[in-house]
């Protein structure tokens, strides 16, 4: 039988534990889910993966993903060029196929905006040239206008080697400007190192 001192001394510390839970909950839900943040989330599902790939490939049989794992010199090779700290140890590029034709390459990717990551697709020609854009998903209420081709076209055509600082921001979606900017030029550094050099 478990005494009364004993009893007691395991319910204060079952109120300790329960009690204690329940603040580091709390707290690490405050930490998750900021009320500002959540209030202001707003999904927009523009492409799915599959229209996205048609997008990318028109005409296209198969669509195959490349995964490749970049070596710490590839890694510092691709920062270098594209002017960014890149903790990516991964890229998954997806190469589309007619036949034994390559039609491009394409990366999905995610980079933050103001709160929350920008889905998007950048599609690049076999020499390394930018074809398209397109966002996939936008999760914030601002800045929406990235997604509109008047924006996205000033990428088309550009490299690894282009010069990013010329894109020009659109009013109330500079953090947006930034985010693609960031990722594409991103993009093109990588299909460069990954793919380009090697067949120096």
């Amino acid at each position: 039988m478990i005494s009364i001192r004993k009893y007691q001394l395991l319910s204060i510390a079952s109120f300790l534990t329960v009690f204690l839970t329940i603040c580091v909950l709390n707290t690490a839900f405050a930490q998750v889910v900021p009320g500002e943040e959540s209030e202001n989330f707003d999904l927009q599902v523009l492409l799915t993966n599959e229209q996205a790939f048609e997008i990318a490939f028109p005409g296209s049989d198969q669509v195959k993903r490349e995964k490749t794992w970049v070596t710490d010199e590839q890694r510092l090779a691709i920062g270098e060029i594209c002017q960014q700290t890149i903790e990516d140890r991964r890229f998954n590029f997806y190469v589309g196929k007619k036949g034994s034709q390559v039609l491009g390459y394409a990366l999905i990717d995610h980079m933050i905006g103001k709160s929350f990551p920008i889905t998007f697709i950048t599609i690049l020609n076999v020499d390394g040239t930018v074809r398209d854009v397109e966002i996939m998903v936008y999760r914030e209420p601002r800045g929406w206008e990235v997604k509109y081709e008047s924006f996205l076209k000033q990428f088309f055509g550009r490299n690894a080697q282009s010069d990013y600082r010329e894109i020009n921001s659109i009013t109330g979606a500079t953090l947006s400007v930034r985010a693609i900017t960031r990722g594409v030029s991103k993009a093109a550094a990588a299909y460069k190192v990954i793919y380009l050099d090697k067949k120096k």
